[in-house]
């Protein structure tokens, strides 16, 4: 049987025109049993939510705001969602709003062995969206090209390298094991480590097509199964002459050891001077023509020789 979806919809924090994804979005999770919108639809500016709650058999919640201060509809909101919770009527919660105010309200549902889907902007709140077992940005999902304004400045969205960073520690985990790295399972890990994963979120509708052109993997297929590998077409040796001139250009801006190291691996995520008889970064560097290590004040800083 299908899982039951209650969506829990913050109108007075959310775009009208995001509707029509939001329900399209949940059809891959379940059925949904309840849908109910919450503001004040007296306003003449939720005249639009109205129209939507009849075309969708939305059920709205109407809430005046008693003061300007206090928004009765979100405890109204809170409210539902624990009765929905203690009935036992729904197996998923999404909850469409950009508001971390309602951070709590999700931690709660999911100590109740409820999943719940967050749904809103690319500029809501970080804590909100951990709090959620997924987060889907609405700008970033949608078809349509919509201007958010200066939405995009303080986006919450996991920068690229935080994924690449993940991809490659999974990589050469799989390595290690001598596995391959099935590319279902890397999704998967992705999405559980961070709430926000969608790779519409960066332009892409294909997973795969994501891995080949925004980090520095590709895609194999084995049968009807997808591996994600490193790139195989540099020699050990040309990999050893990139990554000294990469040092090299570092040195000359004086570069901290530890900086130097996370940018390797970012730029070489294939190379390992452990593969090369080196125990540490620093040996491996002290053994570049040019370059010397400069011990100071527990730091250590990567320059050129005179």
């Amino acid at each position: 049987m299908s899982d039951k979806i209650a969506v829990l919809i913050d109108s007075e924090n959310t775009s009208v025109k995001y509707v029509d994804v939001v329900l399209k979005e949940l059809k891959q999770y379940g059925d949904v049993s309840v849908q109910r919108m919450y503001g004040d639809f007296s306003r003449k500016s939720m005249n639009e939510w109205s129209k939507k709650a009849l075309e969708y058999a939305i059920v709205p919640i109407h809430q005046a705001r008693y003061t300007s201060t206090k928004n009765a509809s979100d405890i109204m909101l809170v409210i539902d969602a624990m009765d929905i919770l203690f009935q036992g009527s729904a197996d998923i919660f999404c909850i469409v709003t950009s508001d971390s105010d309602f951070t709590r309200l999700a931690s709660r549902l999911r100590e109740g062995g409820k999943k719940v889907i967050g749904m809103g902007l690319s500029n809501a709140s970080k804590t909100f969206i951990t709090a959620c077992n997924e987060y889907k940005f609405l700008d970033k999902i949608s078809e349509e090209e919509v201007d958010e304004g200066d939405a995009s400045v303080d986006s919450a969205i996991t920068p690229l390298s935080d994924i690449k960073k993940t991809i490659n520690l999974m990589l050469q985990q799989a390595e290690n094991s001598e596995e391959l790295l099935n590319m279902g399972t890397v999704k998967s890990q992705l999405q559980r480590t961070y709430a926000d994963f969608d790779e519409r979120n960066y332009g892409y509708s294909l997973f795969r097509k994501f891995i080949e052109e925004e980090t520095k993997f590709v895609v194999k297929t084995s049968g009807s199964t997808a591996y994600i590998t490193r790139k195989n077409h540099d020699t050990k040796k040309d990999t050893t002459n990139s990554v000294d001139e990469f040092i090299k250009n570092k040195a000359k801006q004086k570069t901290e050891l530890a900086a130097l190291g996370h940018e390797l691996q970012n730029e070489f995520p294939n190379f390992r001077y452990k593969d090369l008889g080196y125990s540490k970064l620093s040996k491996y560097i002290e053994n570049i023509a040019g370059v010397k290590l400069i011990y100071s004040n527990k730091k250590c800083t990567v320059t050129l020789t005179k």
